[in-house]
């Protein structure tokens, strides 16, 4: 019995998405097509891989072990693209995620090397906070992705990168004291962060979760370049990467509040699909490597 791999492809999918017809999307292929591939896989294997239930997709037992074997072979799939066709230089369009931070010191030189080793391949980046990077990578919609602590998902796979310091930060124009600065005296500073889940929202309100009892002036931003700006002008003070300001720091332009605790230091991955197979990853994966190390990104 031979069983099909693009009928192996199909079920992974569908096991990951929970639905035909995003499984369809996502190979670019009809929903009929997908429905005859599991129904043969079924089929071949003489068992059921999944059942409704309160009109959702649930896998069977004999769904989850195979969901595993699946996994593996896509896995195989993708390093013999990797390893076996070295010669050609072009890929389809790759879908990279990076974190604002990242973006801002590291994604000009990662563009000329991907230019560097596959000229003319076309890029889709996308800059966003991890817990959306790492849910579109789980669903597919990204190829690679950098991210600092992310959520868990079961078909994501992630390298650790590095480490990135964080700090609370303020414009000298506020003139907050030079020494330790007061739980109370952040609380009465305007206080900015991206927006929940993500990880400077969760640090910013654990730090100040004892003392909030005071009021917390949170103000939300998807965006961190434009939280920097902020901060900048004396708007507001937020925790932000200190390799984000490493400029600002060194002109004097604004400070690092020294405070009663410190802040943790924050994981950043390299994460991909389990099921995604594009030739190029581990390469690109290097490529982010060199790139955070020659600028310093992580500590």
């Amino acid at each position: 019995m031979a069983l099909s791999f693009s009928a192996l492809e199909s079920f992974y999918w569908v096991s990951q998405l929970r639905s035909f017809n995003a499984a369809a999307d996502m190979l670019h292929v009809t929903q009929p097509t997908v429905s005859y591939r599991i129904r043969e896989l079924e089929e071949q294997l003489g068992v059921s891989l999944f059942v409704r239930q309160k009109r959702q997709l649930v896998l069977t037992s004999e769904g989850e072990a195979l969901k595993h074997y699946a996994e593996s072979m896509i896995a195989i799939a993708r390093d013999i693209e990797s390893n076996i066709k070295t010669r050609n230089t072009r890929l389809p369009t790759l879908r990279v995620g990076v974190i604002d931070s990242f973006a801002a010191v590291c994604l000009p030189a990662l563009l000329d090397e991907l230019d560097k080793r596959f000229a003319g391949t076309r890029i889709a980046a996308t800059v966003d906070t991890s817990h959306r990077l790492a849910d579109q990578l789980s669903e597919g919609l990204l190829d690679i992705a950098v991210l600092s602590t992310p959520p868990s998902h079961d078909n994501v796979a992630l390298e650790l990168l590095g480490r990135q310091s964080v700090d609370w930060v303020a414009s000298r124009v506020l003139a907050l004291p030079q020494g330790t600065v007061s739980d109370e005296e952040l609380l009465a500073q305007r206080i900015f962060s991206t927006p929940a889940p993500s990880n400077l929202h969760s640090l910013t309100t654990g730090f100040l979760a004892a003392s909030s009892g005071a009021g917390l002036r949170l103000n939300v931003c998807n965006s961190l370049g434009t939280i920097l700006n902020l901060v900048e002008a004396g708007t507001g003070i937020s925790i932000l990467p200190t390799r984000l300001m490493q400029e600002l720091i060194r002109s004097g332009t604004i400070q690092v509040l020294k405070t009663q605790s410190p802040l943790p230091l924050q994981e950043v991955f390299i994460g991909t699909n389990k099921g995604a197979i594009v030739r190029a990853l581990p390469q690109v994966t290097q490529m982010i490597r060199k790139v955070s190390g020659s600028v310093g990104f992580c500590v």
